[in-house]
């Protein structure tokens, strides 16, 4: 599995944390990161009228050699995209689970930090700003990069 991007998207589908490990610094790879995340949205909540208590969501679509796949926070509405490069073995849903549950983990101890600080010079919800919290994310895109 090579995990390219993590995203965290507010209830109103604003994005408060995002982060590329692709190895290319041309900005062209954020925008289309964001594209995946919000074209997901709609998949999201189609899914959750479907199965309202299962946060992990599974494979939300595939683009070209990109696997979307989503998980809800079951309070608030957050929701977590993960975009993975299409491997040419099969991806476990085990592992994928792993990853969302390790990001979910420190996106509540995050928030749940009354020292927390968010950005909100964007205008709308703040975005999430914390080193530890980088520091986490960082290392799952290091494990899973390969």
């Amino acid at each position: 599995m090579k995990l390219r991007c993590i995203a965290i998207l507010n209830r109103q589908d604003t994005p408060v944390y995002m982060r590329s490990f692709d190895d290319n610094e041309g900005g062209g790879d954020d925008v289309k990161y964001q594209h995946l995340a919000h074209t997901s949205c709609d998949v999201i909540e189609e899914r959750m009228q479907k199965s309202p208590s299962d946060m992990y969501l599974g494979l939300l679509q595939t683009v070209g050699e990109l696997a979307v796949y989503g998980y809800v926070l079951n309070t608030g509405g957050v929701r977590i995209i993960m975009v993975i490069s299409v491997p040419e073995s099969i991806v476990r849903a085990a592992a994928i689970k792993e990853v969302f549950q390790q990001v979910h983990a420190a996106y509540i101890a995050l928030v749940c930090n009354p020292f927390n600080e968010f950005d909100d010079a964007s205008g709308g919800g703040g975005r999430l700003v914390s080193g530890k919290f980088e520091a986490i994310i960082s290392e799952l895109g290091r494990v899973h990069s390969n």
